[in-house]
């Protein structure tokens, strides 16, 4: 059976994993890089994933469009859905959100789709791929290596190590404690209840399911530690 280009990424990327040292200099991505290699990754999700259109993904663009209306303009945000039973969502940098249409099973309101887009777009706004790239030593050989097999040129290889990096959230807990705090903030500004995310994380937390549909939750460590940090922070929205 012919495997899509889709497949033959993440096989790669799963590779990469493992990976020994590398040259910090392979991971320096300036904001006008990662526009160029986040289009090209999420070309590549495109080209092989099951792309949903509808109501569901109408949904997702207009959520995604209020809160993008009250980021930071550097990126221009685009929001994507995949037809998975996985319950997940990630960014790519340069801007584009992918969400699973698994999340279906612990977000049920605009508020709660919000937390979790809102989260996202905190990642890519951030620069969290650049930031933590450059702390990532242990991919560069085999991600190489991938490429190679691939028959990968240049900003292509370096797309698969963000594809790579996105889908696996190897995020620092810092990024991730960010992405809640200002997560919520971005929420508010956009007319959204920052509770909600509360309310996602719980769902998830509770989610028991031994299939691995709760990959969002597993990506995103500290799920209890986290809830407690965003109740703590609910009072202080009103000051901001």
């Amino acid at each position: 059976m012919k495997k899509s280009p889709f497949f033959a990424l993440t096989l790669a990327a799963g590779l990469a994993l493992s990976a020994p040292p590398a040259h910090a200099g392979i991971f320096s991505v300036s904001p006008d890089k990662e526009r160029k290699i986040g289009q090209q990754a999420a070309a590549e999700i495109e080209k092989g994933a099951p792309i949903v259109t509808g109501p569901v993904e109408e949904w997702v663009q207009r959520i995604g469009a209020r809160l993008a209306a009250h980021s930071n303009s550097e990126f221009r945000y685009t929001f994507h859905v995949v037809d998975s039973p996985q319950i997940n969502a990630f960014a790519l940098p340069g801007g584009h959100i992918f969400v699973y249409t698994g999340l279906r099973k612990v977000v049920k309101t605009d508020d709660e789709l919000a937390a979790v887009l809102a989260h996202e777009i905190t990642h890519a706004e951030n620069h969290h791929y650049a930031k933590q790239s450059s702390k990532a030593n242990k991919r560069g050989a085999l991600l190489g290596l991938g490429s190679v097999l691939l028959g990968l040129p240049g900003i292509a290889s370096q797309a698969l190590g963000i594809l790579d990096f996105s889908m696996t959230k190897k995020y620092s807990r810092e990024h991730e404690y960010e992405a809640d705090r200002e997560g919520l903030l971005r929420m508010k500004r956009a007319g959204f209840k920052p509770d909600a995310m509360v309310n996602v994380l719980q769902r998830l937390a509770e989610e028991d399911d031994s299939s691995g549909l709760d990959q969002w939750m597993s990506d995103h460590p500290e799920g209890k530690k986290r809830v407690k940090v965003i109740q703590s922070l609910l009072p202080t929205l009103g000051a901001k």
